[in-house]
């Protein structure tokens, strides 16, 4: 799968710098002003066309009636939904109350919902949403400024988009977000960046948006597959990995080191391989065992999703290698 190119020299469209329409007149472009840049290629682009329906989906719509009118010119749908389940069951219960509202009119979502794993429910979101139409989180609920920003990217957001996070003016990708637990804002998307910014209600990207990657079969809600991570640390003797495998629906290893996969490991992982779905997440490859680049969370989402839209154990690794080309991919 390929990824966002490196920063300019390439061209930012203007239409990926957006504000919404005031009330009673067109759209205003309030950044600073810049000369025109050469066009584009027109796969680029977006239309431009901001969303002017948004459903805001909250815990508690009487904290959400606070940013209704914080971006004008667009309405919002505040519904209430319930509170987050623990796990992948609330999970499945965000994306079908955003399914829910798309079905009906809106023309993006924001969902204003406390998560314990904000950058694996985004993800999992990411993976689930096949339409077109963005999805952001906003990643403190218990701040206005960031539901009203998340209220503006949803509008001004490109189509195919996927799951965005919104927090502290910055607009980041699910598929490269992490959750740093330091600084202002505690997320940072490593070796990506920010997606992009938002201020004053406008929107302004910096980057293509990744290419998306969706799962094809909706999950099976009554299956809950168990899928371990282990990371291949100094002094593995291959022990705690075997232990874990033999509990496990599936496993995401960890590697860090070039040199491949730790003797002291390999008949652990050999042995779990001939039985159940076994992925390494390594920037290199390892030998005859499937790797992917997905940082470490992101690739136990991923599997999770498979088994528990009924994979079997090759077709999780086709699925696993579908993902690794280039281009979107629904698997």
């Amino acid at each position: 799968m390929t990824i966002s190119p490196g920063p300019p020299p390439w061209p930012i469209p203007r239409s990926w710098t957006l504000t919404p329409p005031q009330r009673g007149g067109a759209a205003t472009d309030i950044s600073p002003a810049r000369p025109e840049p050469a066009r584009a290629p027109a796969r680029a682009e977006h239309s431009g066309v901001v969303r002017r329906r948004i459903a805001l989906l909250a815990q508690d719509d009487a904290g959400a009636r606070d940013v209704l009118g914080a971006v004008p010119g667009v309405t919002v749908d505040a519904r209430t939904i319930p509170a987050a389940a623990p796990g992948f069951a609330g999970v499945y219960a965000l994306a079908d109350a955003a399914a829910r509202a798309l079905s009906e009119g809106a023309d993006g979502v924001v969902l204003v919902q406390a998560a314990a794993a904000a950058e694996e429910t985004a993800w999992a979101l990411d993976l689930l949403h096949r339409g077109d139409a963005p999805l952001v989180l906003a990643a403190d609920p218990d701040q206005a400024p960031d539901v009203a920003d998340a209220i503006s990217v949803a509008a001004g957001a490109p189509d195919r988009a996927g799951c965005l996070l919104v927090a502290r003016g910055e607009i980041h990708s699910a598929r490269h977000v992490r959750w740093t637990g330091t600084g202002t804002p505690a997320l940072a998307s490593p070796g990506a960046g920010p997606l992009g910014h938002v201020a004053a209600g406008v929107v302004r990207l910096l980057w293509r948006p990744p290419e998306r990657l969706t799962v094809r079969d909706a999950p099976n809600p009554g299956w809950t597959p168990r899928v371990g991570l282990h990371t291949a640390v100094l002094g593995d003797d291959g022990e705690l990995l075997g232990t874990l495998a033999g509990r496990c629906d599936g496993l995401i290893v960890a590697v860090g080191a070039p040199g491949g996969v730790p003797d002291e490991i390999a008949g652990a992982l050999a042995e779990a391989a001939a039985r159940i779905p076994v992925v390494l997440a390594s920037p290199t490859g390892h030998g005859s065992l499937p790797v992917t680049t997905l940082d470490p969370l992101k690739a136990r989402v991923l599997m999770h999703l498979l088994l528990a839209a009924g994979r079997d154990r090759e077709a999780v690794l086709s699925a696993f290698a579908a993902a690794g080309r280039p281009g979107p991919a629904q698997i």
